[in-house]
């Protein structure tokens, strides 16, 4: 049995007035599996391969049913099927879109509904122009939460060697970032459902160096991304658009990450390399103005944070610190955050000179400690020290 032979436009008319039709309803697809492909007709929408199904016993009474599970095809295919025999398929990516706060308990649901790829971190739904971003809490990508007021971190795609900008995942996003295209940021928290829990703009890109699935140190994209209200750039607020960066991003070359243990002296060396690639605080590394207001250091951001930690040799940069955590990041590194001294909306810079890593203690006294004013003037005499 094969879908190949069924040939007759009125088998398959006959099979949708035996059919029932799909009720889209207000509500999230649920789990109709239509793998985001629907047959269209009369004003009604209907189950593809259900239909399919039935119009195979129509056209061959002396055969059995067709059953869905035995079709030899994947939902696009069958959907190019109909459409050979002249009748129209919907999708429901186009019918009934995702809505913010959107739930369903896994990707297979959000597959079931939409089609496309239930693996792949990014993706777009059959015939639709949107791109979907994916973040789950428990897998394999080092994904920042996301933020409603903040720009965020997202990891692109690729989960063995360096990641390629050339794959269509990571294609996908840095088109969005250079059209000024709004993203459907999906998010699963541990233990939690599948959210559509904002649309983001994709401010600007950088590499970094993080452990694969193999625990090997490869290069990885990081996407900045930005809550916005919705996908018409029209609705975004102002500083969103001042840090859009649409222009032709080169990557250019990491210092080689420093291998568990280092000594001081390599981590010192690293850093020095970390200067050199990051020029002087002033230079805007050199490209041209962007299309758009305002100036997005978040690469330069990137590369500082990078050499402060290789500074820091795995200590609170705070030669009064009353003690570190117990406890280390899942590769054995110290927990440590690295801060501006002074705010960027302050006029603080993107560079090691006005950055340093801290214990989370020290992090919250010099944000919201009584004597912050006193300690941020120590900590200031302190990275003009470890910076000669």
């Amino acid at each position: 049995m094969s879908l190949k032979k069924l040939t007759s436009s009125d088998a398959v008319t006959e099979a949708l007035r035996q059919s029932d039709a799909v009720d889209l309803g207000t509500s999230a697809p649920g789990d109709g599996s239509y793998r985001g492909y629907l047959l269209e007709f009369e004003g009604k929408y209907y189950h593809p391969e259900r239909v399919a199904s039935v119009a195979y016993g129509v056209q061959y009474p002396d055969r059995s049913i067709l059953p869905p599970a035995e079709f030899n095809k994947t939902a696009a295919n069958v959907a190019l099927h109909f459409e050979r025999l002249n009748f129209t398929i919907a999708t429901t990516a186009k019918l009934r879109p995702p809505r913010v706060e959107d739930a369903y308990p896994n990707r297979t649901a959000i597959y079931n509904a939409y089609g496309g790829n239930k693996i792949a971190g990014i993706i777009k739904f059959p015939r639709d122009t949107v791109v979907n971003a994916f973040s789950d809490e428990e897998g394999p990508y080092a994904d920042e939460p996301p933020s409603m007021v903040e720009p965020f971190e997202y990891r692109g795609e690729g989960q063995y060697g360096d990641q390629d900008l050339d794959v269509p995942g990571n294609k996908m996003l840095d088109e969005a970032r250079k059209n000024s295209r709004a993203v459907r940021y999906w998010y699963r928290p541990s233990g939690g459902p599948f959210k559509f829990v904002t649309w983001v703009a994709v401010l600007n890109r950088a590499q970094v160096w993080s452990p694969d699935e193999n625990k090997e140190i490869r290069l990885e994209y990081t996407f900045q991304m930005m809550a916005v209200p919705g996908p018409e750039p029209s609705t975004w607020p102002p500083d969103v658009h001042a840090l859009l960066d649409d222009r032709e991003i080169k990557d250019t070359s990491l210092p080689k990450p420093l291998a568990p243990g280092a000594s001081k002296k390599d981590r010192q060396k690293t850093y020095q390399e970390y200067l050199r690639v990051i020029g002087d605080p002033k230079d805007d590394e050199g490209e041209s103005e962007p299309t758009r207001r305002g100036r997005n250091h978040y690469r330069r951001s990137v590369k500082s944070r990078l050499a402060v930690l290789a500074r820091a040799n795995n200590e609170c940069e705070n030669d009064r610190c009353t003690g570190m955590p117990g406890d280390t990041k899942p590769n054995g590194d110290a927990i440590l955050e690295v801060d501006h001294l002074d705010d960027r909306a302050l006029g603080g810079s993107d560079h090691p000179t006005d950055m340093i890593a801290l214990c989370p203690n020290c992090h919250t006294a010099k944000t919201y400690g009584l004597n912050r004013a006193s300690l941020k003037r120590h900590l200031r005499a302190r990275i003009a020290a470890m910076h000669r």
